[in-house]
């Protein structure tokens, strides 16, 4: 389960400082907020827990970027900053509901963000409520060491979007993702978790704009040190796998002959710590170094994340 980092809107008002008509998903910018999940991503041993749980889950993320990268245009552009906190509260529900052999559940995430933003010469800041995500979700209890979930999540435009600010709030389109993830523990000190998602972008009304489709993946993997600490790695991947269109045409950047659809792509990893406390309540801290990155920001990404179950 997770939920969205909407990040920030980097909009066509940096293409008049560059010959850009836009800057790969629109502004460099989704719905999917990686490396939101990490450590056991789904809970185990499922079929077990009470009829009615209920998780309150609070993250923090902060990322920070000195780089936007234009593949087609050779390199980085200079003098670029990108900064983005977020606080993300998130309810989880776990019904006894079943749903081919799964029980149901759904989940709500609403952010709240401070953007800040520079490109040459020029500053822009904005904070407030992000966009809404909502989902329904399944989870399979496939015995003591292994859980398996899925769930379709909506991205609702609920923040504040301009076209004429170089910070935002929302990112000013719908987003539709089915997603797939697991927890899975090899042996008694080890576990891996994964949350693969694909993203259906809608268009952007104020600017005639659709991102591409994105597949994406969060993953994890830690070793127990004692009973409350675990260590291990964290990070994420996004590929763009269809181009970018604005009227209806292919988005390339001005000047070039390609239409390169601007597609994005990114890898990240970095360390990570999870602790648990009061039996069954957790806390857990990762950070993450971007990698091979295209038509997107490039820079660092912390995120925290404290989790608190209970049944009523």
């Amino acid at each position: 389960m997770n939920p969205i980092r909407t990040t920030l809107a980097l909009p066509l008002a940096l293409g008049l400082a560059l010959p850009l008509s836009a800057l790969a998903t629109e502004s460099g910018v989704d719905n999917i907020g990686p490396g939101t999940d990490g450590f056991f991503v789904l809970p185990l041993e499922v079929d077990s827990l009470p009829d009615h749980m209920v998780a309150f889950n609070l993250y923090y993320n902060h990322y920070k970027a000195r780089k936007f990268n234009i593949s087609s245009l050779g390199g980085d552009v200079p003098k670029v900053e990108i900064e983005s906190t977020a606080v993300v509260p998130r309810i989880d529900y776990l019904s006894p509901l079943r749903v081919a052999g799964g029980r149901l559940g759904i989940y709500v995430a609403q952010p709240w963000l401070k953007q800040e933003v520079s490109a040459f010469g020029l500053h822009d800041t904005r904070e407030g409520m992000g966009d809404t995500t909502i989902s329904p979700i399944v989870l399979w209890d496939m015995g003591k060491n292994l859980t398996l979930a899925a769930a379709v999540e909506i991205t609702v435009p609920t923040g504040e979007y301009s076209t004429d600010r170089l910070a935002n709030t929302s990112n000013n389109f719908y987003t539709y993702k089915p997603l797939f993830s697991f927890t899975w523990l090899p042996t008694e000190e080890t576990e891996v978790s994964m949350k693969t998602t694909y993203s259906f972008n809608r268009e952007n009304k104020d600017t005639d704009y659709r991102s591409g489709q994105i597949f994406h993946f969060d993953y994890s993997a830690s070793y127990r040190v004692t009973d409350n600490l675990r260590l291990g790695l964290n990070g994420y991947y996004l590929k763009q796998t269809t181009d970018d269109k604005q009227y209806g045409r292919t988005v390339q950047f001005a000047g070039q002959d390609v239409d390169d659809g601007v597609r994005g792509q990114v890898f990240a990893i970095g360390p990570a710590l999870h602790l648990t406390f009061l039996k069954y309540a957790s806390a857990e801290i990762r950070w993450a170094k971007e990698f091979d990155v295209e038509n997107r920001p490039e820079g660092e990404m912390l995120w925290a994340k404290v989790s608190i179950p209970f049944a009523f």
